[in-house]
C-alpha cells in the first residue's frame, strides 16, 4: 500500500473540512449580525398620575449596553436592570436581552422619551417612545392628590411700581401626615423678561392651618421681585415636593389613600408637581406729573443725610460733602443728586463711597471755593417716589455755612547775587601740574561684582515668572470652576458632607440617634448631590448605584441602614457603639467612591 497517498488524502481532507466550518461560521455570523436589532417600548402608553410605566429597551440576538435615557420634565425615569432569554425553537436559536426602567410621573402631559442612542453589534439604532398621563376624573385616589396637597401663589402688593422691591409668597399646604423630604423645586411660570436678576426662594415653615376640617402642614416659599418695565405680570410656577411612600411593586396604596400603605415595607421618594393658581400682577409706571428736577430715579421710602466738611478752608482748598441715602426701595438705582454751582465754587462728579449696610447708598463730592466771598455751600434736595403715599417727596438739606480764607498776594522780589569772597580768579599754573579729581560719593572695590550680575540675582531672576505661572494657574482654575458646575460641585461634595459628619459626630456623643441619622442622611445626599451633580430630590439608591457601581453593596447598604433608621422602619439598639460603626462605614465608603474616577 501506498501509506504516503493516504496521508496526503486524509490531510486535504481535514483541511477542506476545516475551511468549510470557517465559512459556515462566518456565515452564521453574518446572519446574526443581519437577525440583530433592538427595540424599544413602554407599556402601558396611556396611565393615570398615580400609575408607573415600564421602559423596555430589548436587544434581539445581540449585546447592548444599558442606554442614558435623557432627562425629561415631569417625569422620573430609574434604571432597574437587566435580564437575559435564550430559546431553541426547531433547532434554531434566539436570544433577548432587556434592560427595564421604571417611569414615574410627577404631572400630567403628553411625553415623549427620547431620542435614545441603542449601540449593539450590528450597529446603532435611534429610539423613542409615547406616553401620555392622564388624571381620570373617575380616579379616587388621583383626585384626592389636589385635596391633599396643592400649593398657592400671592403678594402682599396689589399694584406695585416699577423698580419697587415686593415680596412673592408661595404657600405649599401639605395634609398632616404626609411624609416630604423637605426639598422644594420651582420650574417655569415666571415671567421671561422684565424681572431684575435672579429669583432667590427661601424655605420656612410656618404654621398648621385647618382648612375645610382637616389640618395641613404650611411651607412658605418666599422670594423678592423688583421689575424693570410697567406693564401685566403673570406667575404661575410648578411646584414639585418629594413624598415619602411604601416602596411596592404594584400600584395599591392601601385604604384607598395614596400616602398611606405597609408601615413596615422599605420607603422612597416619588416625586409630585402640585397645581398651583395664577397671581396677575399689574405693575405701575412712575407718573410724569409733579416729577421734580431733583428726582434722581429713587422708588419706595428713604431718608437724606448730608454732612460738609471742613468749614474753614483757604481759597483753592477742597472742601468734601458726604451724602448718605437709606431706606426701602431700589436703593442700588438711585444716582446722586445735583448741586448748584456758580463761578466762585469748582464742583467735582460725585462717586460712589462704600457702605457696610445693603440698605443704604453713600456718595461724596469735592467742592473748591476759588473766593474768599463764597459764604456757603449751597442746599441739597433729593427727590423719590413714594411708593405708600404715591406721590413725590424731596427732602433738603442746608445751606451749610462755611468760612473761606483769602490768599494773601506776595510781593516779587529780585535778589542781587554777590560774589563770594571765598571765589577767587581761575589761574593757569602750567602745563605739568595735574589738578585732582573731585572726591567720589562712593568708593567700590576694583574687582567688585556688579549687583546685576551677582549670584544672588541670578537666583531671584525666575521669581517673577513663577509667580505669573501661579497667577495664571489660579486664575484658570477659578475660570474652569465658574464655566464648570459640575467640576465646581465635584470638588465641594468632600466638604458639603463633612459638615454633616461633623453634625452627626455631636449628635452621637449626645446620644441623639434622631438627630444622627438626620445628620448622616444629608451627609450622603450634599456628598453625591455635588459629586455626581444631582438636583437634592434626585439623590436616591438607584441614580448613585447606577452611577457608582463598584462599591453598589456598600452604598446599598448604607442607604437602606440609614433610611430605615430615619423612619423607623428597623429600630437599632441605639447604643454609641452602633453609630461609631456606622459613621466608620460611611467614613470607609465615601473616602473609596472619592478615589474613584466617575
Amino acid at each position: 500500500m501506498n501509506l504516503a497517498g493516504i496521508k496526503s488524502k486524509s490531510t486535504a481532507r481535514t483541511l477542506r473540512n476545516s475551511i468549510f466550518l470557517v465559512l459556515c461560521s462566518i456565515f452564521a455570523s453574518a446572519l446574526a449580525s443581519l437577525a440583530a436589532d433592538v427595540k424599544m417600548s413602554i407599556e402601558p402608553q396611556l396611565i393615570s398620575l398615580l400609575d408607573r410605566a415600564v421602559l423596555k429597551i430589548e436587544f434581539l440576538d445581540t449585546k447592548g449596553k444599558a442606554a442614558d435615557i435623557p432627562e425629561i420634565e415631569g417625569l422620573k425615569i430609574q434604571y432597574q436592570g437587566q435580564s437575559s432569554q435564550t430559546q431553541i425553537v426547531n433547532f434554531k436559536t434566539s436570544s433577548k436581552v432587556v434592560h427595564t426602567y421604571l417611569v414615574t410621573p410627577a404631572k400630567v402631559g403628553d411625553f415623549t422619551i427620547g431620542p435614545v442612542r441603542c449601540q449593539y453589534n450590528g450597529g446603532e439604532k435611534v429610539l423613542t417612545a409615547k406616553l401620555r398621563v392622564i388624571k381620570k376624573a373617575d380616579d379616587p385616589e388621583a383626585q384626592q392628590i389636589s385635596e391633599m396637597m396643592f400649593s398657592r401663589i400671592s403678594s402682599e402688593r396689589t399694584a406695585p411700581y416699577v423698580h419697587e422691591p415686593f415680596q412673592l409668597m408661595v404657600d405649599v399646604y401639605v395634609r398632616d401626615g404626609i411624609q416630604i423630604d423637605g426639598n422644594f423645586s420651582l420650574r417655569g411660570g415666571m415671567p421671561e423678561s422684565g424681572l431684575e436678576g435672579e429669583l432667590d426662594w427661601n424655605v420656612s415653615r410656618g404654621r398648621r392651618e385647618e382648612r375645610e376640617g382637616t389640618i395641613f402642614n404650611v411651607f412658605r416659599l418666599s422670594t423678592t421681585v423688583k421689575t424693570l418695565t410697567a406693564g401685566t405680570f403673570e406667575f404661575q410656577p410648578e411646584v414639585q415636593v418629594n413624598v415619602i411612600v411604601p416602596r411596592q411593586k404594584r400600584r395599591s396604596y392601601g385604604f384607598d389613600d395614596p400616602f398611606f400603605g405597609d408601615f413596615f415595607g422599605r420607603q422612597e421618594s416619588r416625586p409630585y408637581v402640585l397645581e398651583c393658581n395664577t397671581l396677575e400682577m399689574e405693575v405701575l409706571g412712575v407718573p410724569m406729573e409733579g416729577r421734580p428736577d431733583s428726582f434722581t430715579g429713587g422708588v419706595g421710602e428713604f431718608n437724606f443725610q448730608v454732612e460738609v466738611g471742613p468749614t474753614a478752608v483757604k481759597a483753592g482748598e477742597p472742601v468734601t460733602v458726604k451724602m448718605r441715602i437709606a431706606g426701602q426701595g431700589n436703593i442700588t438705582q438711585i444716582i446722586p443728586p445735583d448741586l448748584e454751582t456758580n463761578h466762585d465754587l469748582k464742583l467735582y462728579d460725585a462717586r460712589s463711597a462704600p457702605s457696610k449696610n445693603p440698605g443704604e447708598v453713600r456718595f461724596e463730592q469735592v467742592v473748591i471755593p476759588t473766593s474768599d466771598t463764597v459764604k456757603e455751600i449751597p442746599a441739597i434736595s433729593f427727590s423719590y417716589f413714594n411708593t405708600k403715599t404715591s406721590d413725590f417727596r424731596t427732602i433738603t438739606k442746608g445751606p451749610f455755612p462755611i468760612s473761606v480764607e483769602a490768599i494773601p498776594e506776595q510781593v516779587a522780589q529780585v535778589i542781587a547775587t554777590i560774589p563770594s569772597a571765598v571765589m577767587q580768579e581761575t589761574e593757569i599754573l602750567g602745563r605739568d601740574i595735574v589738578y585732582l579729581k573731585p572726591l567720589p560719593k562712593k568708593w567700590t572695590l576694583a574687582d567688585a561684582t556688579p549687583w546685576h550680575r551677582s549670584r544672588l540675582f541670578f537666583m531671584l531672576l525666575p521669581i517673577p515668572a513663577l509667580l505669573l505661572i501661579i497667577v495664571a494657574f489660579a486664575t484658570g482654575r477659578k475660570n474652569r470652576l465658574a464655566n464648570n458646575v459640575a467640576l465646581a460641585r465635584r470638588q465641594q461634595a468632600p466638604k458639603a458632607a463633612r459638615r454633616s459628619v461633623q453634625q452627626a459626630e455631636k449628635a452621637m456623643h449626645k446620644k441623639n440617634d434622631e438627630a444622627f441619622y438626620e445628620a448622616l442622611w444629608n451627609a450622603l445626599a450634599d456628598y453625591f448631590g455635588n459629586r455626581l451633580n444631582l438636583p437634592p430630590g434626585d439623590v436616591n439608591l438607584q441614580t448613585v448605584l447606577k452611577r457608582v457601581p463598584k462599591e453598589a453593596e456598600a452604598i446599598e447598604k448604607l442607604f437602606t441602614t440609614i433610611e430605615q433608621r430615619r423612619y423607623g422602619i428597623e429600630a437599632g439598639d441605639g447604643s454609641k457603639h452602633e453609630m461609631k460603626a456606622l459613621l466608620k462605614q460611611f467614613n470607609s465608603t465615601l473616602h473609596k467612591c472619592e478615589r474613584m474616577k466617575l
